[in-house]
């Protein structure tokens, strides 16, 4: 039985990668989000953890705009390559299946977006200490949220990359995810309905209790996730591995 992923195909794809526009988009959209929580902080309600207040108004604008496009974009990328002068049938000549391809290039994505979230962390704790936060840091909680934000993710990157995979143009699964990120601002005004939309279910995951935030389910939104990842990757690994290039 073939391995999901081969080893010297994933190490390929990471030679492949421009890293001086990918360690740019890692560092770019984490900034902005740290600027925009720390720059125009809101009045803190009573007895809140400062620490999670300015979480709250970091990750509120990452999640909702920032963290899609990045995802999208790290999905066009690791497709690019073959998709210049039709590089995809050099691909399929050598000895792994079209599902390790496909694979190996959703680890990619992933891997690309973990440390997306990395950057964020490292980031709000550098800039928290300059600010002079002073309340009891709350790691577990802070870690938790990153993950849980990572792994909500996973149904978008399954998505962005088979849309990848299936348009050679650059920007139109880009547009594409823009047209899809507007209405998440009313999907996770629903728990109900954010839990199953791909563009709100990392907000939902990964911010903390706060009155922006509707009462969602832990149990749907896992659901939410676990079922539109297995739907985007069964469909879009399918496609990609029947699909004549």
């Amino acid at each position: 039985m073939e391995s999901l992923v081969s080893l010297r195909y994933l190490r390929s794809e990471f030679y492949k990668i421009r890293w001086s526009m990918i360690i740019g988009i890692l560092l770019l959209g984490p900034a902005i989000s740290l600027w925009i929580g720390f720059g125009n902080p809101t009045e803190m309600s009573e007895g809140a953890n400062d620490w999670l207040w300015f979480f709250s108004l970091t990750v509120h604008k990452y999640t909702m705009f920032f963290y899609p496009l990045i995802v999208g974009v790290f999905a066009a990328f690791v497709c690019r390559y073959e998709h210049l002068a039709n590089g995809w049938k050099q691909i399929f000549c050598l000895p792994v299946s079209r599902f390790q391809i496909y694979s190996s290039k959703f680890l990619l994505v992933s891997l690309l977006t973990l440390l997306t979230q990395l950057c964020l962390l490292s980031g709000f704790l550098i800039v928290g200490t300059i600010y002079g936060l002073n309340d009891p840091l709350p790691w577990s909680i802070l870690i938790t949220k990153v993950i849980k934000g990572w792994l909500a993710s996973l149904p978008l990157m399954a998505l962005m990359l088979g849309c990848s995979l299936l348009w050679k143009n650059f920007a139109t699964p880009l547009t594409l995810n823009v047209v899809f990120i507007l209405p998440s601002m009313i999907m996770t005004g629903s728990g109900l309905l954010g839990s199953w939309y791909p563009w709100s279910q990392p907000f939902l995951a990964m911010m903390p209790k706060h009155e922006w935030v509707t009462s969602i389910n832990p149990f749907m939104l896992f659901m939410g996730i676990l079922s539109t990842f297995i739907l985007f990757v069964v469909s879009t690994s399918t496609i990609f591995i029947k699909r004549d290039y």
